[in-house]
Order: structure tokens, then sequence, then C-alpha cells
């Protein structure tokens, strides 16, 4: 059961199971899965500073992290060689980065420098680190946060045969 002060500060959004989106003029219904979360007051204060309707609010948000996302990956295609994806891929197996944190990149510079001290997974894929460190330091907040969301969902997935490490290089080299 949740008290009261509890319930300030969460906020409870369901998604129906039908979405409604214009292609040239025309309302086309979609089918999509109910989804139920509960959020922070920082995601609450944001949703309602968006629209007065939370479900609106969020799909609106979750549309717009879409495309964001797809555009990022876009922009991060060819940054990196196949070594330091493997760097990066591997200094990721062994940790869970903090969302609030992964829009600094330099949380991503720290986290790359820890784990070649701790584990070489830079060298062992014989990267350059200093190199690599260089390339991270010029990505943007949203280059940042998407590159760390892609390593951190390689490796958390249900299930193994999902992770493909050339199909994962491929999209991003």
């Amino acid at each position: 059961m949740i008290s009261e002060g509890q319930k300030k500060q969460l906020f409870f959004v369901y998604v129906s199971n039908l979405l409604y989106t214009c292609n040239k003029s025309k309302l086309i219904q979609m089918k999509s899965d109910p989804i139920t979360f509960r959020a922070d007051e920082d995601i609450t204060v944001l949703l309602n500073s968006l629209h007065d309707r939370p479900t609106a609010a969020t799909l609106s948000v979750l549309e717009l992290f879409t495309a964001i996302h797809k555009e990022t990956i876009r922009e991060l295609k060819g940054r990196f060689s196949r070594k330091e994806i493997m760097a990066l891929t591997d200094s990721y197996k062994r940790s869970s980065p903090h969302i609030k944190m992964m829009a600094t990149n330099y949380v991503l510079v720290g986290h790359t420098k820890d784990s070649e001290r701790d584990y070489k997974s830079t060298s062992s894929n014989n990267a350059n680190l200093n190199v690599l460190i260089e390339k991270l330091k010029l990505l943007s907040s949203a280059q940042s946060a998407i590159l760390q969301l892609e390593l951190w969902a390689f490796w958390n997935r249900d299930n193994d045969e999902n992770r493909d490490l050339e199909k994962f290089i491929a999209r991003l080299s």
C-alpha cells in the first residue's frame, strides 16, 4: 500500500492500447501495448509543465526521445573505430550507469579511464586510450547519453542470442 506521502511523489501514467497518429492528414488507429509506470518528482514536474494531460505529455516525450535516439545514432556512426567500440562495449560489461548521469560526457570519460585501469578494456582490444578519450570529450550530451544507453542495453538483454557484437559494431561504425 502506498502512503499519502508516497502518492505525492509518484506520478502514475497509463497509456491506452490504442494510439492515433496522423499520416497525410488522415487519422490512423494503431494498436500498442498498455504501459504503466511510476515517475519520480522530476519527471512529474516536467510532464506537468508540457501538458495538462499526463498521457499526452508522456507520448510527446517518448516520440521526441525516439527521434533524438535515431538521429543521435546517425551522428555517432563512424566516430569510433571497431577497436574503440569493442573497448567501450567491454567497459560496460560490468557496469550499470546511473540514468541521470548519462548525459555528461565526463562521466563516460571517467568510466572509460577506470575500466582501463581496472580491467584493461581499452588495451586488451588494441585501442588507444588517449585517442578514445579525446573522441569521448567531443560528444554532445545527447551523444554521450545515447551511446551509454546503447552500451548498457547491449549487455542487459534477457536473451543472450540477441547480443551480437558484430551487428552492434556495424551499427556504430
